[in-house]
């Protein structure tokens, strides 16, 4: 693990002297030290992000305009993921993996090479069809509130498309640096992101206000030029950091067209049913955006915030996890060692729920004092804070369900099955689009999140029991032993964390500050304690090896 002062290189494995473990334990230590690598980075980055929603918030609030921003800022990643982003995230580090192994480089840049000439043409058919898109996004929207929009948001998507390029450039960096165990640089390079785009939309707030309408910024290109340009700055930035980190790994790139290679073909073929699955993902996706652009303004910026809050927890703890335990299942299911992948996918789902469901309670106790204090200023008022905490609510009712759901189709992708995991995502938005058309009458924006946080948990159980069926087992004794004791323990802090807020702070203010602070540490050292008191195996070998850094190793915990 890279730390302050240590002296092993970013990304790379620290030693295995610090404590006697041999076998599965030495692998089990190596794999928390990379996901806390991961971990801190990535935490860092969504801390970062917070910042970055608060400057967006503080800038252009939840208005016409905003909506107008965060439509055009999600379509680039819809796009790329819509037809090329599935693909590449699923099937590059077991490919990258396998060739590395086997010293190919020829395979290795073959794939770059033509998925660098995929995303160029990927990106210049999008710019050329932005206003299509946009009248999409607008159906439900009167013609004149549809045109007001559109002024602004056309030419904004173009700005914003050619983030399809980087985007693409940033996933296969990740995947040659993760395939070789390189988890640093592409955990820590979204913080530039941020940082860049703060600054631009604090320069934006300070040049225009903070009440900024969507026809000033029509009128004034000046405008719209420094949010257009400067957000897309923000994703550039983030890609070119890698390039340091890709040299210092050995990775020799060259172009290499090779049209008919083994490893391109192996990509088309494991690509079929990813490229449905990503299509599925994001139609819902689109259908969602729209149907939230119909609920008045502001609904779609709401929307937008409450989630980017419901994925924090998802990025600190259950990306750490899934990035560092993924070239493990992939290596376990080369080999077929079918008893080696249950028990690490097992620890993996432990570790996951030990984290997200803490969070997921918490979020649903805190959600409105914890929105307030982080967004609350500048064109964000009141209203647009309370709307964005019950959007937040509905939210984290599915966070454990999404957490897990993605986790197990990264076992699926361990085996290079593409197959199941499009099936079972056919499943998990149908059930999300047919959802939010049922829900978003009755409950609006709020509706449509609690429709993505029931599809995901129906996700969840039926991914599950597919993948039990395909290894023959997961873990289940074990597994079921510590999560439910991880629940009790989840139900505990509940409590506690409910009665703190009913004799401290307020829901505005210093006193929604007050109360969420107060709410966090209650919560976390109650959970605490309920995990030790329950003997959680997860919480208590941790905090053996915590001490075994510091003086005489303890015996791990089965």
């Amino acid at each position: 693990m890279s730390i302050p002062g240590d002296q092993t290189p970013a990304g790379d494995e620290a030693p295995e002297d610090e404590a006697p473990m041999t076998g599965v334990t030495t692998t089990t230590a190596r794999l928390v030290r990379s996901s806390a690598v991961v971990g801190v980075g990535t935490g860092l980055s969504r801390l970062s992000g917070l910042l970055r929603v608060g400057a967006l918030t503080f800038a252009l609030g939840a208005t016409a305009l905003s909506d107008a921003y965060n439509l055009a800022n999600t379509t680039p990643n819809i796009i790329y993921e819509l037809l090329l982003g599935g693909v590449l995230s699923a099937s590059l580090v077991p490919i990258f993996v396998e060739h590395d192994q086997h010293g190919d480089e020829d395979a290795t840049n073959a794939v770059l090479t033509v998925a660098f000439l995929a995303l160029l043409v990927l990106t210049v058919v999008a710019v050329l069809a932005a206003p299509l898109i946009v009248d999409l996004y607008t159906l439900r929207l009167s013609a004149a509130d549809a045109a007001a929009q559109a002024e602004v948001a056309v030419p904004m998507l173009r700005l914003f498309l050619p983030q399809i390029l980087f985007y693409g450039l940033m996933t296969l960096g990740t995947a040659l640096l993760n395939a070789r165990r390189s988890f640093f640089a592409p955990a820590y390079a979204p913080i530039l992101n941020n940082v860049v785009v703060i600054a631009v939309l604090l320069a934006f707030a300070s040049v225009a206000g903070s009440d900024t309408s969507l026809a000033e910024v029509a009128d004034d290109r000046g405008l719209l030029l420094l949010l257009g340009l400067g957000t897309t700055a923000g994703i550039v930035t983030m890609t070119v950091a890698l390039w340091p980190a890709i040299r210092h790994a050995g990775i020799h790139l060259r172009f290499h067209p090779a049209w008919r290679h083994p490893a391109i073909r192996t990509v088309a073929r494991l690509s079929g049913w990813t490229i449905g699955y990503a299509v599925a993902n994001q139609i819902a996706l689109f259908v969602v955006l729209a149907l939230a652009n119909g609920e008045g303004p502001g609904s779609v910026s709401a929307y937008t915030y409450a989630f980017i809050f419901f994925q924090l927890p998802h990025g600190l703890f259950a990306v750490s996890i899934m990035t560092t335990f993924m070239p493990d299942l992939a290596g376990l299911a080369a080999v077929g060692d079918l008893q080696g992948f249950r028990e690490r996918f097992g620890l993996g789902l432990r570790l996951l729920t030990l984290v997200v469901l803490p969070a997921a309670v918490g979020y649903i106790v805190l959600a409105r004092p914890l929105v307030a204090m982080l967004l609350e200023r500048g064109a964000f008022g009141g209203a647009s804070s309370q709307l964005t905490a019950e959007v937040l609510v509905a939210f984290s009712l599915g966070l454990l369900g999404f957490s897990v759901y993605l986790l197990v189709l990264r076992g699926f992708y361990a085996f290079k099955d593409t197959r199941t995991p499009f099936l079972l995502n056919l499943v998990e938005n149908g059930v999300n689009i047919g959802a939010a058309l049922a829900l978003v009458g009755v409950l609006g924006v709020q509706g449509l999140a609690l429709a993505y946080a029931l599809a995901y948990s129906v996700g969840a159980v039926l991914s599950l029991a597919a993948l039990r069926r395909r290894i023959g087992g997961l873990d289940g004794r074990r597994t079921v032993a510590s999560t439910s004791r991880m629940a009790a323990a989840a139900a505990v802090m509940a409590v506690a964390v409910w009665a703190s807020t009913q004799v401290v702070g307020g829901d505005a203010g210093a006193g929604a500050v007050l109360q969420t602070l107060v709410g966090v540490v209650v919560g976390v050292v109650v959970y605490a304690v309920a995990l030790l008191a329950l003997r959680v195996p997860e919480m208590v070998d941790l905090l053996e090896r915590l001490r075994a850094r510091r003086g005489p190793p303890a015996p791990a915990t089965p």
